[in-house]
């Protein structure tokens, strides 16, 4: 694609580092950080004022300048410290034969006084500001063999967290001591960090599409609890969400657990290079017709997953693309009803006949105790 760029800026934070990571191996703590790839000339990685040996380390980028905007959000002043502007990093790749456009990628998160900065120096030079994510999406959709190698490991020290939390977990627990343990193993496997902050939902809390653990919830006998557990490794995102029947439940929650993972199984039976998304969508939404769900669904059945846990490309009613060999999704099936939900995760990466199933354990409507 030819967007007619003089200059890439990628952004990325502590919580939102893909854009910088995937070019640089680079995950900014505290302060944020850019990187710069122009049309001509070696990209550089662009750190706030206190993180030059941090970067150095890490960073696959080997030419670094520290920028004072791309601080910390408490905005100390650092005095008397030497740094560089973008004004000074724009003059170095702008020339009269510049197409004069600057693309920015991380805009959905970019900070204001970054965005602010990138703007006011562009126009100092007669630029134009345009959104580019969508060069580096394009980009990141497919996975190669070693992304594909990394996903699965991560998937797979999800799934033994998993596995660890079925052994130990009882009523009484909290939700945080829950994911406290789930925590632990991931560490013990090797992740270098969760993916995403995990949660254990318990009751009326398994409503919740999106949550965290709650300290003074504890888990009761015959309650649902939901497990929802990512590892982050080598900066690759993982998830696997199961519920959990405490005991004895009602006949209508193992109902719901029944129809989403009939529901989740048929997407992923379904999912090969060459089908349509919106074919995979209209499969998981036939079943919930069928069993009479209809309307327990919040969103599509699959996302993307790679660097985030939740990227491009989205699987909905209205997506409209092709599935194509080495696209990574989690399909995720999350139901709710009468004040209670659930959600079946797995990560697959899609192939000519079928998908490369990185998570399958645990399939299978449970009840402890």
């Amino acid at each position: 694609m030819d967007a007619g760029l003089d200059i890439l800026i990628t952004f990325g934070n502590e919580a939102e580092p893909q854009y910088v990571r995937y070019y640089a191996n680079y995950w900014p703590s505290f302060e944020t950080a850019s990187v710069c790839i122009p049309l001509v000339g070696e990209p550089v990685l662009l750190i706030g004022p206190e993180s030059g040996t941090y970067s150095a380390y890490w960073s696959k980028i080997k030419a670094i300048e520290r920028i004072k905007v791309l601080r910390e959000s408490s905005e100390p002043e650092y005095p008397g410290e030497k740094l560089n502007t973008l004004y000074n990093l724009f003059n170095r790749y702008l020339n009269e034969d510049s197409m004069r456009r600057i693309g920015t990628v991380g805009y959905p998160f970019m900070s204001a006084p970054v965005y602010k900065a990138i703007c006011e120096t562009a126009a100092a030079f007669g630029c134009e500001v345009v959104r580019a994510e969508q060069l580096v999406i394009n980009l990141k959709m497919i996975k190669s063999r070693q992304e594909v190698a990394i996903m699965k490991h991560a998937a797979k020290i999800s799934e033994q967290a998993v596995g660890k939390v079925l052994e130990i977990i009882k009523p009484g627990m909290t939700e945080t001591q829950v994911v406290g343990e789930a925590e632990r193993e991931i560490r013990a496997l090797g992740a270098e960090n969760e993916a995403y902050p995990m949660w254990c939902l318990s009751g009326v809390n398994t409503q919740h599409a999106i949550g965290r653990p709650d300290a003074n919830k504890v888990i009761r006998e015959g309650e649902l609890v939901q497990l929802q557990f990512g590892a982050r490794v080598a900066g690759y995102a993982s998830s696997v969400g199961r519920p959990v029947a405490m005991g004895k439940v009602s006949d209508e929650i193992l109902e719901l657990m029944d129809i989403g993972l009939e529901a989740h199984l048929a997407t992923i039976e379904c999912m090969r290079a060459g089908i349509p998304a919106k074919e995979v969508d209209r499969r998981y939404r036939e079943v919930l017709e069928k069993r009479g769900a209809a309307g327990c669904n919040l969103y599509g059945p699959c996302h993307g997953s790679g660097l985030m846990e939740g990227e491009h490309p989205w699987i909905e009613s209205n997506s409209d693309y092709l599935l194509k060999e080495n696209m990574t999704y989690c399909v995720d099936t999350f139901l709710k009803r009468n004040g209670y939900g659930l959600r079946w995760e797995d990560q697959v990466c899609v192939k000519e006949g079928g998908v490369d199933q990185f998570t399958g354990k645990y399939l299978e409507v449970m009840s402890i105790g």
